[in-house]
């Protein structure tokens, strides 16, 4: 008896967390805990900030390649902000060669749905100024949106998102 109670009670909640989880970001390849709650708490930072409408703002500040506005490709879409930063995943790819050779703190492709994470760097560098790696996850979702980079430069980006999403 005391079996199938266990086993209800396990069913029942693998199914309540199977309901939930198109809302849970997602973080992949996190080997260390600092990495990953430094990650965590900079795209939780980056979500609120993007939550007011000021910062949001900044969707219309840059545009994709063919020249349409970041914030008019997602109206067109039907697309939400929110939603459209819900469906990124974030991945610690500290042993790429961005993350070893250079000073990058996170990477991804224009278009990319994956932001990439030089996970130790960006842990030492949340610790020294969480608000600077809450933008710069927000200047990788606008590459993951579709803008690209040179132009504009990234300094560039990341000052423009810094104007619109400070506090």
């Amino acid at each position: 008896m005391w079996c199938q109670t266990v086993l209800a009670h396990v069913l029942f909640f693998w199914v309540l967390a199977g309901s939930t989880s198109a809302e849970e970001i997602i973080f992949l390849g996190f080997t260390d805990i600092n990495s990953r709650l430094a990650v965590q708490r900079a795209v939780e930072g980056a979500a609120e900030r993007l939550a007011r409408p000021g910062c949001q703002d900044v969707l219309n500040d840059f545009a994709d390649q063919s020249g349409r506005p970041l914030g008019t490709r997602l109206a067109a879409n039907g697309t939400s902000v929110a939603d459209a930063f819900r469906s990124l995943r974030f991945y610690d790819d500290r042993q790429a060669r961005r993350c070893r050779t250079g000073t990058a703190l996170a990477f991804t492709e224009t278009g990319s749905l994956v932001i990439r994470f030089c996970g130790n760097r960006f842990a030492k560098s949340f610790s020294e100024n969480s608000s600077a790696t809450e933008i710069v996850v927000i200047h990788e979702f606008l590459h993951a949106l579709g803008l690209g980079e040179n132009p504009p430069a990234s300094g560039t980006i990341t000052a423009q998102v810094a104007r619109r999403c400070s506090y």
